[in-house]
């Protein structure tokens, strides 16, 4: 509990009240304060959320070293241990069961987050190494090749990506599939068998609540989303410091992010003061650098 510091506070009114803000990130024009959740132990894995309770769940491993799979609930401010599995890498939601889906090295575990129970799933000779609900499980196994979907006790393999070793992907709203392969983004259309490259800059991926796909360059912390009338990508924003890697969108679709350098879990929310995203740097060294209307604290 000790390693848990919720800061919420910042608000609205304080930025009317006072005429200042901190802008921690800057999406859309608009600042956004940060509250810690989590800090001094280091997250693997993915993060994923509840959106029903706004509960997020993650891995860490202390110094014992001990494995813990736990969960935050970001509305009552309250942290949970998830019973029955301690090592996991994988973790999706099924918002409409409020189901999640946690994968470790002995395939996929399920938790119900009603009964407090978890049950073997499915897979139990694969490590599973990414995962996403989306109707259905579709997953990745470390070490190897291909992307698959489990469904009605099945699992079948994506049939254009056998032969792709993935680090990461996402399914958006239009069955679309992004995924990350040796330094590259690339894009399976739905229906269709032939992957064409969509990035060759790095990108970390994830989808918001209404499932479009975003888009996080860690170097330059910038945050991008798809533009769905052109295909291509626009720019959202920027977070203002650290090295954001993880990251999922809340109910409020508010950013909860991993911040790789501190080892610190983040949440996002609006302040409502104003910002702009300009570049700094040149070449390799291009930086995003977050700007506020009002007072700045970054």
């Amino acid at each position: 509990m000790k390693h848990l510091l919720i800061l919420f506070g910042l608000s609205a009114l304080t930025t009317v009240i006072s005429g200042k803000s901190h802008c921690h990130a800057c999406f859309d024009s608009i600042c956004y304060s940060k509250a810690r959740i989590f800090q001094n132990y280091p997250i693997s894995g993915q993060l994923a959320v509840d959106r029903v309770a706004n509960v997020v769940y993650f891995h860490y491993e202390d110094t014992q070293p001990l494995d813990h799979t736990v969960a935050f609930d970001l509305h009552d401010i309250r942290f949970l241990n998830i019973p029955g599995i301690q090592f996991s890498f994988a973790r999706a939601v099924d918002q409409a069961t409020r189901e999640a889906y946690i994968g470790g090295a002995n395939g996929i575990y399920k938790y119900n987050p009603i009964t407090n129970v978890t049950t073997h799933f499915a897979l139990n000779n694969k490590t599973i190494w990414h995962m996403q609900f989306k109707d259905k499980i579709y997953y990745t196994i470390f070490m190897t090749k291909g992307l698959y979907t489990y469904e009605k006790k099945q699992s079948k393999p994506v049939v254009a990506l056998k032969d792709y070793t993935i680090d990461d992907f996402i399914v958006d709203k239009r069955d679309d599939i992004y995924f990350m392969s040796n330094f590259t983004v690339y894009k399976l259309k739905k229906g269709e068998n032939k992957v064409t490259i969509f990035s060759t800059i790095i990108y970390s991926l994830t989808t918001d609540i209404n499932d479009n796909a975003y888009f996080i360059q860690r170097d330059t912390r910038g945050l991008y989303k798809i533009d769905y009338r052109t295909g291509r990508l626009t720019e959202v924003g920027a977070f203002g410091s650290g090295s954001p890697f993880r990251t999922v969108f809340d109910n409020f679709n508010n950013v909860i992010y991993y911040d790789g350098n501190s080892d610190e879990l983040f949440y996002l929310t609006p302040n409502y003061g104003r910002c702009k995203v300009t570049d700094e740097g040149k070449g390799r060294k291009l930086k995003k650098k977050v700007s506020s209307y009002f007072d700045s604290d970054i």
